[in-house]
């Protein structure tokens, strides 16, 4: 049975990172990082929300086809707001895929070292975009919006992801394996 993972957590709460890694188990499991997506599309800056839209709407086309295709799907997505995530758990149903919803959890100081961290050394692309958007003063706000989603969304795992990428994945899973 196929699966579709969302990690979801703060920016800097190592979400992409461990969607990588997770996909990394299965031959042609797709990790998919909607924010690429987004700053895939010409000019999206000068769009938004729309170019949002327009990246989720592309995810969910890309989920759709590899879903139907029988294999995993690992999104790695900072979502405050439960109309997606309902949108990918329908999506998971009309495949007779399971569903894994995992909420990552960071300490306040934690998830403000990683973003100063990544503002200074930013090693993917989209770092360099995200550091204009997310900044470690946004950390108190970031946390509330996680905490607030997860009081609306019960049956998600909550996943302490204030230790290494390695402890967190090994939790990530555990929790995966078993669905």
């Amino acid at each position: 049975m196929a699966k579709l993972v969302l990690i979801n957590g703060a920016p800097g709460s190592g979400k992409s990172t461990l969607a990588h890694l997770l996909a990394q188990d299965e031959p042609l499991t797709l990790a998919l990082d909607i924010d690429v997506l987004k700053h895939s599309l010409g000019q999206w800056q000068a769009a938004l929300p729309e170019s949002g839209i327009t990246a989720r709407r592309l995810a969910i086309a890309l989920i759709r086809e590899h879903l139907g295709s029988g294999r995993d799907v690992i999104v790695g997505q900072f979502l405050a707001r439960t109309e997606f995530i309902e949108e990918l758990e329908t999506l998971a149903g009309v495949h007779d895929a399971s569903f894994v919803e995992l909420v990552l959890s960071v300490d306040h100081d934690v998830l403000l070292s990683r973003l100063q961290s990544r503002a200074a050394h930013r090693e993917r692309a989209e770092h360099l975009v995200n550091a204009t958007l997310v900044r470690p003063e946004d950390v108190p706000g970031l946390i509330h919006a996680i905490n607030h989603l997860i009081t609306r969304r019960p049956t998600c795992t909550v996943i302490d992801a204030n230790d290494s990428p390695t402890t967190t994945l090994t939790s990530i899973r555990k929790q995966v394996d078993r669905t």
